[in-house]
């Protein structure tokens, strides 16, 4: 990695995973989301599968919280270092998916949405693909995490919220359709809440922390773990979308 460059534009700008970026990014689940051509039912066993997320990502981040080193300073001096805006960083995804959850509930019951719905009637339980992603926010409790490093998980929830906005803006930019067969919860409440302002602010607070802390916390073998988390990542979230025609 060039010393002038980030390390969120060393891996963004990456050729080896360029067409893994674009797959977590760009799928036929995304296109229909965008024009309303999502049945009802479908966005509903993705939308259960998604609430299980969040509610693992709470322990994720609980886990980077641990991993934070405040100086032995002043107040003042702390709340300059890159460690006190971790901090601050973290406290705002904390409070961010423990409001996406209560989001995930109330519009489930405006636009009458199952949160337990599993693809041919199964019992609700998670997929394959969701049981991976908790599998890797368990990593990084106090019980299993102890290999796992802030640097590590903070490369991970960038790409994870990166990726996602970058998903749910594909979706936005689709031409939309007269009708909307999951009654517009996604082109209505979902997009505008996955796509908007205030969430792209709060991937940019991410990126400039982990910018910000990359350097200060660089181990000799930084690029491979920056490579080997971002590609883990890629591979995660475009397994999360489901397969659709």
């Amino acid at each position: 990695m060039s010393s002038h460059k980030s390390i969120t534009a060393h891996l963004l700008h990456h050729p080896d995973t360029a067409e893994l970026y674009r797959k977590a990014t760009q799928c036929r689940f995304l296109e229909l989301a965008g024009q309303g051509r999502l049945p009802k039912d479908a966005l509903s066993q993705w939308l259960s599968q998604d609430r299980l997320y969040a509610q693992a990502y709470c322990r994720f981040i609980g886990g980077l919280i641990s991993r934070v080193q405040l100086p032995l300073s002043s107040a003042t001096e702390a709340g300059r270092t890159t460690s006190f805006r971790i901090l601050l960083m973290l406290q705002t995804a904390l409070s961010g998916v423990t409001t996406e959850l209560q989001f995930f509930e109330t519009t489930a019951m405006e636009y009458e949405l199952d949160l337990a719905a599993m693809e041919g009637g199964q019992e609700f339980e998670a997929n394959q693909v969701t049981k991976a992603c908790i599998d890797l926010f368990d990593s990084y409790t106090a019980e299993a995490g102890k290999g796992r490093s802030l640097l590590q998980g903070l490369i991970m929830l960038w790409a994870l919220e990166k990726v996602y906005l970058d998903a749910w803006t594909f979706a936005k930019e689709q031409v939309a359709g007269c009708t909307a067969l999951d009654g517009g919860a996604l082109r209505n409440k979902f997009i505008p809440n996955w796509a908007g302002d205030q969430f792209g602010a709060f991937v940019d607070q991410i990126q400039e922390c982990l910018d910000a802390y990359a350097p200060e916390a660089t181990p000799s073998d930084v690029d491979q773990i920056a490579m080997d988390a971002w590609k883990e990542i890629l591979v995660l979230e475009e397994g999360f979308w489901p397969r659709v025609q």
